[in-house]
């Protein structure tokens, strides 16, 4: 019966016993990443390599180091589970435990003597799986132990028989050999009882994992309860033996005890928790910590879960003091985890221990790469660097050839960077699934540092012995004279280099006194390159200090003659490295005392640095107070003009150069500051628009790109100076908004404010335009009869014409497209009613060219009237001279009946007074610089005034024409022009006047018209007209009666009222009078 769901690479497990062979073919498919990292003290060159007897023996598969006492020395214990059975045994394949020595042969491992007895009928041997766990007590005398997890037992019932894998260890004494006195040996280690079956522990496969503390051996069972697992641990004191076991709590298929460990310091100081691994538990895994409170059950304290299903998490644990708290910290590993999106493959999990307890979620989770099974093992490995940490390893199998990380810790917990990455691939040859096992903490050779025991799948263990570590602790690195004056230097003698070393191995062992090479690297002034060395000739010098023989070293170094910079430090700095010895590698354990490794925690280099002697007070520091102006001048050195604090260039294709004034102090405001600005530089900056041609005084700028001047080496205290750079000017346009100049002012000295300074010059460009109206008063009238708009045909059907002349001047270049003068006019279109006012019929323009001006909207002619040629052809002769015009002007004034004489009624119309209603429209004027004329032509809508302003001798209709620049650049500008314009139209309304007549006549027509009127009057008397007529005698008429509501008494016999003739007329053909 095999344990089911086993992962592939986890090889300890049952059902793996026939997987692991695939692990052996090769791995081109695992990903090859590698992580740098620089080697530390685990040394990779002197190995002790050692190889299993038997191909396909799993030799490596579990590993352990162990100090024998009598004889005193150290062995490498390696379960080769897979392994022939020896001569001795009745079997084929039962597996074994090796020690093998410290030595240079690979060849030279013992099978370590363990009898097992095989009895067909109650047991089965074969293929048990003997060294699937094998373990060192590592306490004086500690013993051994050997576990094989597949053991089985045979129940007979009958002719048929039952096997119960219940797994079983095997102890053995310091020296690897039996002694039937010691209980721990003598007693069987099976734990499980073989008489139930796989609901209780008759499957438990004891021994997957095991181990010892001072007091007692501990064994991991997860087949027990279905699978569910549980640890064994069976505690002596003196002749008195007690076991205890995790109990069934129905958890099945979870694997608790997949692996185990044991210590004090876990959740008590003193007393051992027992944790054990549940890979499978509830399908991410957990592992389990349990104390033996009660006396007869480990009981559980605190579960910690694994986060992704499948990942293993708990297959494998470790603990470890990592900050140095007196507290084991927990290091678990899940070698199945994987990310597929960031390519990770493999997990190890850190939890710090808080005085006895854990949270529930890991301090820090380190990851490997995809496909490398990171965290298959993890291992204490003790303190390897003796910096009082203890540090661990984690493998790789499945990465490459395999790796093993190596990662150290601190007061604040594992460092999360690997110290050192071993591959497989570094030794001769590779070693293939390198670091699927670990041993580690103990010190096998003998030098104080604590050394690593690395097995494979490939029948191969490494021992990785540690390395001494030195920590240089006595350095010195003097430079003087400090300040230099550079007056005293001589030809062979000017500045001294001194430098020391001591050192220390890391381990404290006073007793190591070997000679040590230092590699160093001094440099001079790097920057700058003001000094070198006497030596070298070279700012660079490059030696080797050998300790403990030399103490101190001297270094000569010169100045050079033609240093300006004498403001900064001349800069010194030193790094220093070991000097490796050179070797190959060998097999065998070959001292390592001669070849240590420097403390990498200590920084490597060191600096310092010496002042020049300077006028720049006590501190020897200057602190300068740079201040810069700079304003602009024009060709003739005349300032620019200001306009809101900027200065202003008034565009012109004239402007050809332009200057810039800069001004530059060191005045002190503050005792602090104000003292000499050493190596004090201008860096001027400026447009593409700009070349800069010249500079006064002469010589003291630069122009190469840019402009560099020079003030002063050093510009000293108190110092002022002007300078003038003359620029041609190149490409100022009309697109141009401003010219930025920047001026840099740098120096040596210490100055917090020192800032560029911007020069803005703004760019305007102000057309000069004016506009004026050559007959701002027209005189028009209104006569004759009202027209309805859809009769009109001809613009003379509208009403009399009016014309008005404006003429535009401007002064300037041509815009482009950079913007438009337009003209617009304020026209007064409509009455408050609606009804049409002044009705425009065209707009003549005429520049440069003649053409008709049609604004958008058909406010021109709305009506699409057929408009008079011989007047347009009037309008378009604009070629008259300005006098001319304005006497044609004022002889085209109509001279009416109404403008003879004086208005005695008249009213306004006008759109800022409300009583007009007026449209906008404008009209583009193309050409600038040159006079432009612009003709109005338009009509009096005859029909509106007839209808509305009869009673008004003179009606006065006035409007607005304004001259204005459409453009979206700022630096263009143009005043705008604005003029009225009046229209008087006057009544011309036909009138009768009255005639004077005689008085006699009058006095005559009166009588004959009272003696006709009597005579008409006394005909219709004789006519009877006079007397009324009676009509009602003749026309019939309704006369309205009336009656009163007729009332009805019930008579005493209960009879009603018989009805009467009624006493009215209803219809016509009636008879009688009622009336």
């Amino acid at each position: 019966m095999a344990l089911p769901g086993c992962q592939p690479c986890r090889t300890k497990s049952p059902l793996c016993g026939q997987k692991i062979l695939l692990f052996l073919a090769p791995t081109w498919w695992i990903s090859l990443l590698v992580l740098p990292c620089a080697a530390f003290n685990l040394d990779t060159k002197f190995v002790v390599l050692k190889k299993g007897k038997t191909p396909e023996s799993f030799f490596g598969l579990s590993v352990a180091l162990h100090h024998q006492t009598k004889p005193e020395k150290y062995l490498l214990l390696s379960g080769a589970p897979r392994d022939v059975a020896s001569e001795m045994d009745n079997t084929t394949r039962m597996g074994a435990m090796y020690a093998c020595p410290l030595s240079a042969s690979t060849e030279d491992c013992k099978r370590v003597d363990i009898k097992v007895l095989s009895e067909p009928r109650n047991n089965i041997v074969e293929d048990m799986w003997l060294g699937v766990e094998v373990a060192s007590q590592r306490t004086a005398s500690g013993r051994v132990m050997a576990c094989a997890h597949r053991y089985t037992r045979i129940l007979w019932a009958g002719n048929e028989d039952q096997r119960r894998m219940v797994g079983k260890c095997y102890i053995r004494g310091n020296d690897l050999g039996l002694q039937e006195d010691d209980e721990w040996q003598a007693y069987h280690n099976e734990m499980c009882n073989a008489n139930t079956d796989l609901e209780s522990t008759g499957m438990c496969q004891m021994g997957i994992s095991g181990g010892f503390t001072h007091n007692s051996v501990y064994f991991g069972a997860p087949g027990a309860y279905n699978w569910q697992g549980t640890d064994y641990v069976l505690q002596r004191e003196s002749w008195d033996q007690k076991d205890y076991s995790y109990p069934d709590e129905k958890r099945s298929n979870s694997y608790i005890g997949y692996t185990t460990e044991a210590s004090t310091a876990v959740l008590h100081k003193h007393s051992n928790t027992f944790i054990a691994g549940a890979p499978r538990y509830n399908h991410t895994g957990a592992v389990f910590l349990m104390l033996n409170d009660s006396g007869t059950t480990l009981e559980e304290k605190l579960v910690l879960l694994g986060e992704q299903v499948g990942s293993y998490f708990g297959s494998s644990i470790a603990l470890a003091d990592l900050n140095n708290d007196g507290w084991k910290d927990l290091i678990i590993g899940a070698p199945y985890y994987f990310d597929r999106k960031e390519e990770k493959g493999g997990a190890v999990y850190v939890y710090m221990n808080l005085g006895g307890t854990f949270h529930s979620s890991a301090n820090l989770t380190l990851t490997g790469p995809s496909n490398s099974s990171f965290g298959l093992a993890v291992a204490s490995i003790g303190d390897v660097d003796k910096d009082d940490f203890q540090d661990i390893a984690i493998g790789a199998p499945f990465e490459g050839s395999g790796k093993v990380y190596i990662y150290h810790s601190s007061v604040g917990g594992l460092i999360d960077k690997p110290r050192q990455i071993i591959s497989g691939n570094d030794f001769v040859p590779s070693i293939p699934t390198f670091g699927y096992s670990f041993s580690g903490g103990m010190d096998v050779d003998g030098n104080s540092y604590p050394d690593l025991l690395v097995g494979t799948l490939s029948e191969n263990l490494l021992l990785l012995r540690a390395r001494p570590v030195i920590n240089i602790v006595s350095k010195t690195f003097t430079v003087t004279p400090n300040p230099l004056d550079p007056a005293k230097c001589t030809e062979d003698s000017c500045i001294k280099v001194q430098f020391c070393f001591s050192y220390s191995q890391s381990a404290g062992d006073p007793k190591y006194k070997e000679t040590i090479k230092l590699n160093y690297v001094i440099k001079a002034d790097q920057d700058r390159r003001r000094v070198y060395f006497a030596k070298t000739q070279s700012a660079v010098y490059r030696g080797q200090f050998s300790m403990p023989n030399e103490k101190c070293q001297t270094l000569k170094v010169l100045l050079r003659d033609d240093v300006r910079d004498k403001l900064h430090p001349i800069a010194f700095s030193m790094n220093y490295s070991l000097a490796e010895k050179s070797r190959k590698f060998r097999l065998g354990p070959q001292s390592l005392d001669a070849f240590p490794v420097l403390n990498e925690d200590q920084p490597r280099e060191n600096h310092t640095e010496i002042q020049f002697q300077k006028e720049c007070g006590t501190d020897n520091k200057c602190h300068s107070n740079l201040q810069v102006q700079a304003v602009y001048l024009n060709d003739q050195n005349q300032m620019l003009p200001r306009r809101n604090g900027m200065q202003i260039l008034q565009y012109s294709r004239d402007v050809k150069k332009l200057n810039l004034n800069i001004t530059v102090t060191n005045q002190p405001t503050s005792p602090t500051n104000g003292e000499d600005a050493h190596q004090a530089l201008l860096n001027i900056t400026f447009p593409l628009s700009l070349l800069p041609s010249s500079v006064r005084p002469s010589g003291a700028c630069t122009f190469n790109g840019g402009v560099l001047c020079q003030l002063g080496n050093p510009f000293k205290r108190n110092q002022q100076a002007e300078l003038i750079i003359t620029f041609e000017v190149i490409g100022i346009s009309l697109y141009t908004q401003d010219v930025i100049i920047q001026v840099e002012p740098s120096t040596l000295s210490q100055q917090d404010d020192l800032t560029a300074i911007s020069a803005v010059l703004l760019v305007d460009y102000t057309i000069d335009a004016s506009l004026r109206i050559l007959n701002p008063w027209l005189q028009s009238h209104f006569s004759g009869t009202v027209m309805g708009e859809s009769a009109m045909k001809h613009e003379e059907d509208v009403g009399s014409p009016i014309r008005f002349h404006f003429q535009v001047t401007t002064k300037g270049e041509s815009l482009g497209s950079l913007g438009t003068i337009m003209l617009g006019f304020e026209w007064p279109y409509e009455v408050s009613n609606g009804k049409w006012l002044l009705y425009p019929t065209d707009i003549m323009v005429k520049g440069n060219e003649e053409w008709f001006c049609e604004p958008p909207g058909q406010v021109i002619n709305h009506l699409n009237l057929s408009l008079n040629v011989h007047q347009r052809n009037h309008s378009s002769n604009l070629t008259r001279k300005k006098r001319e015009l304005e006497a044609s002007s004022k002889s085209e004034v109509p001279i009416t009946l109404a403008a003879a004489k004086k208005a005695k009624s008249d009213t306004s119309l006008s759109c800022s007074e409300g009583t007009s209603r007026c449209i906008w429209f404008e009209c583009p004027l193309k050409d600038i610089g040159a006079v432009t004329d612009v003709t109005v032509r338009a009509r009096v809508w005859n029909s509106t005034f007839i209808e509305d302003y009869h009673d008004f001798d003179r009606v006065k209709v006035m409007g607005q024409a304004t001259l204005f620049l459409r453009t979206n650049v700022s630096t263009i500008n143009m005043k705008n022009g604005t003029v009225w314009y009046t229209v008087n139209i006057d009544s011309e309304l036909s009138e009768e006047q009255p005639a004077e007549l005689e008085l006699w006549l009058v006095l005559v027509a009166v009588a004959a018209g009272l003696l006709l009127l009597g005579i008409i009057v006394l005909l219709l008397w004789k006519c009877n007209f006079f007397k009324r007529t009676r009509y009602y005698r003749i026309m019939p008429k309704y006369h309205a009666i009336r009656i009163r509501q007729e009332e009805r008494y019930q008579p005493a016999g209960g009879f009603l009222p018989q009805k009467h003739k009624k006493q009215w007329v209803t219809n016509w053909q009636e008879s009688g009078r009622y009336y």
